[in-house]
């Protein structure tokens, strides 16, 4: 076995584990309050050329069909080819196993700026009606925290990110600060936004994170023109690229991180490197595949799984998507796809009523210039944090020696009810548009299709039923702090990308003001 080499000189104030936009926001909070901080991340250094514009309409993309052989999963994703292959992984190298019969679709970006670089940009906050739920089919769903908690760092992610959208004063949608206006709606969807009517909430224009250039030529949607670039500014920050985290250390004693174990992947070497915190930001499913193989004498179960909720509660957004024609409306060639969302935002109405949890509805329609003009309207919902739906280890070993993951997830009675609503609701919006449905799913889409993996880790108020707390630090390791989408309780309608990014900060906060306290 190659020897680990414990790197040189004082150890860091904090590890990050992860360049997305969990890890860059930590870091960026960490490094700024002061703190000289390790950036670990397991994929490749990307260069701003290397990311097509989001704004254009689609294009070919960086095509190299050599490659995709290898991406059996990441090439059914709909970005695959437009965006380029190149920002996914290879699936052959980066396995996972699921059970015959439970298919779940991992689309992963594995690099400096993580899939910050695959991003559409949608940004949406949760509202206190998300975060105060109740149960529901025996699964918890309330957050330990209140909005009042996220709001100013809500705020201070959107001041940097540059978002679009229109303050609508909708409580089941708290308005963010917006730099910029949405892009202009077709007439289509103008004559929508005017007949369309459901109590308590209207269409409205979707909300997302401009592609406009930032820093060093960057798509503002990146991390790389946003967080990460705040971070290095500081000087504070050390950034190891292919560098893939096999464990975390921990204190015999006290059972606190002492650091990580981590391969570089181009020369094959083994690492240690030390610090008092550590932020755990790799994405939910690779988070809590670390956490398991993190086990020792004072965490035989794995790093913070005295409760045994580690790798459980996995959740992804359910969909169902349709599609048709406007017989009446002319196609718009000014209003191309821009490889995001557009259009408009209908959110559900609040209280919630009914059996199912809230869902809303994304209605585009006359984009494009092709004959005739068509249209898309797809719902969104909330899939429950089921115990039975979790990460585990397998037997087989990825090249680095890490378990591969065997990742577990299905759908419950809920979400059967919750597809018959959608639908319904589709049905019903279509109408009210002119729009004549040629295609309408027949079937929720597959778990982690929506690429908004959730859970694993969930943050609680007991450690009893919950790995971190409101704070997210591991009840069983206090200087261990999990910061990504690994720590959502449930995971509401909302795309999760900004409230990611929010806990990310907050959490960085408040490490940073432990770390002044010297409480670690």
């Amino acid at each position: 076995m190659t020897d680990v080499v414990t790197e040189p000189g004082p150890a860091y104030d904090a590890i990050v584990v992860g360049s997305g936009f969990a890890g860059s926001w930590a870091a960026k909070e960490l490094a700024e309050a002061g703190f000289r901080t390790l950036v670990v991340e397991a994929g490749p250094v990307r260069r701003a050329e290397e990311v097509p514009d989001r704004a254009a309409p689609y294009a070919a993309g960086h095509h190299d069909e050599r490659t995709w052989t290898r991406q059996p999963v990441q090439r059914t994703h709909f970005n695959f080819a437009p965006r380029g292959p190149h920002l996914f992984v290879d699936d052959l190298e980066q396995a996972y196993e699921t059970p015959p019969g439970k298919p779940y679709t991992w689309i992963r970006g594995m690099q400096v700026g993580g899939r910050s670089l695959l991003w559409g940009g949608s940004a949406l906050r949760l509202s206190p009606f998300e975060l105060a739920a109740g149960e529901v089919d025996d699964c918890l769903l309330s957050w330990p925290i209140g909005y009042d908690d996220l709001a100013a760092v809500y705020g201070a992610v959107e001041d940097l990110v540059d978002l679009r959208g229109t303050a609508e004063g909708l409580a089941q949608l708290p308005d963010g600060r917006f730099r910029g206006k949405a892009p202009e709606l077709t007439p289509a969807e103008v004559s929508f936004q005017h007949g369309y009517r459901r109590l308590n909430t209207r269409p409205i224009p979707v909300r997302f994170v401009s592609a406009d250039q930032g820093e060093d030529r960057w798509p503002g949607f990146t991390m790389q023109a946003t967080a990460l670039a705040r971070a290095e500014y500081t000087g504070r920050v050390t950034l190891r690229s292919d560098a893939r985290v096999t464990s975390v250390t921990v204190d015999p004693e006290n059972g606190r991180a002492t650091g990580v174990r981590y391969v570089d992947v181009v020369s094959g070497s083994r690492h240690h490197a030390r610090a008092r915190v550590v932020f755990l930001c790799g994405g939910t499913i690779e988070t809590a595949r670390l956490m398991l193989n993190s086990h020792s004498p004072r965490h035989p179960d794995g790093l913070g799984n005295s409760s045994g909720w580690l790798g459980r509660g996995l959740m992804d957004h359910p969909l169902v998507t349709a599609s048709g024609v406007l017989d009446g409306y002319p196609p718009m060639p000014t209003h191309p796809p821009a490889g995001r969302q557009s259009g408009l935002l209908v959110p559900p109405p609040q209280p919630a009523t009914g059996d199912s949890r809230p869902f809303a509805l994304w209605v585009s329609l006359q984009r494009g210039g092709s004959a005739p003009a068509t249209g898309t309207i797809d719902a969104q919902g909330e899939m429950l944090p089921y115990w039975h739906n979790r990460v585990r280890l397998g037997d087989a070993l990825d090249r680095w020696g890490v378990p591969v993951p065997i990742i577990e997830c299905g759908y419950g009675p809920h979400e059967g009810r919750l597809y018959h609503a959608m639908r319904g609701e589709i049905e019903r919006a279509a109408s009210v548009a002119g729009l004549r449905l040629t295609s309408v799913g027949d079937t929720l889409t597959a778990p982690g299709r929506n690429v908004h993996d959730l859970g694993t880790a969930r943050m609680g108020r007991s450690p009893a039923d919950s790995v971190v707390d409101r704070d997210n630090r591991c009840w069983d390791a206090p200087n261990v702090f999990v910061a990504d989408g690994a720590c959502f309780p449930s995971g509401g309608w909302q795309n999760p990308t900004l409230t990611i990014m929010a806990i990310a900060a907050r959490a960085g906060r408040f490490a940073a003001k432990l770390l002044h306290d010297k409480a670690y």
